[in-house]
């Protein structure tokens, strides 16, 4: 997600996500936002982020989602974001999932902050063991895809 807010931002990531309300749906990543400041950060910064707070609670409605962690751990803080120079946590980076998805979850966890200014959000979910009849199939749906066409094709004259 951008820096600063944005809200065509999340219009745009629900408009590419809502072809796929029917299935399960996962959202990962750094959206910059706190979503709920009196447990996700630990200064005063986020009370100011009022339209950001408004643009994951849009995304959260729109496509029917969950903030898995938060579901989880509901009065926990523990953040995945270290800003050292305004000296504050902040919990920014999201797992959001629809219900169905969300029932597979065995666990929501977040890496120590080591490397980076964030930490890993990691997932533990069960899936189901499918019996494919046979083998892997080319999902066909991918060939209506013009940007997936155009990716295979810049890789197959690339390979050729």
């Amino acid at each position: 997600a951008p820096n600063q807010y944005d809200h065509s931002f999340f219009s745009r990531l629900v408009s590419l996500c809502g072809g796929y309300a029917e299935r399960p749906l996962l959202v990962v990543g750094d959206l910059n936002v706190v979503h709920d400041p009196l447990v996700d950060c630990s200064g005063a910064a986020a009370y100011r982020q009022l339209g950001a707070r408004r643009g994951i609670e849009f995304l959260l409605s729109a496509l029917d989602l969950v903030d898995g962690w938060r579901v989880l751990h509901p009065t926990e803080r523990d953040y995945t974001h270290t800003s050292r120079a305004h000296g504050t946590h902040s919990r920014i980076d999201y797992a959001l999932m629809s219900p169905a998805l969300f029932a597979r979850i065995k666990g929501i966890a977040h890496s120590p902050i080591i490397v980076s200014d964030h930490a890993m959000v990691m997932i533990d979910l069960e899936v189901p063991e499918v019996s494919r009849g046979g083998g892997w199939k080319f999902p066909v749906y991918l060939c209506e895809d013009r940007q997936f066409r155009e990716f295979l094709l810049t890789q197959w004259k690339d390979y050729v």
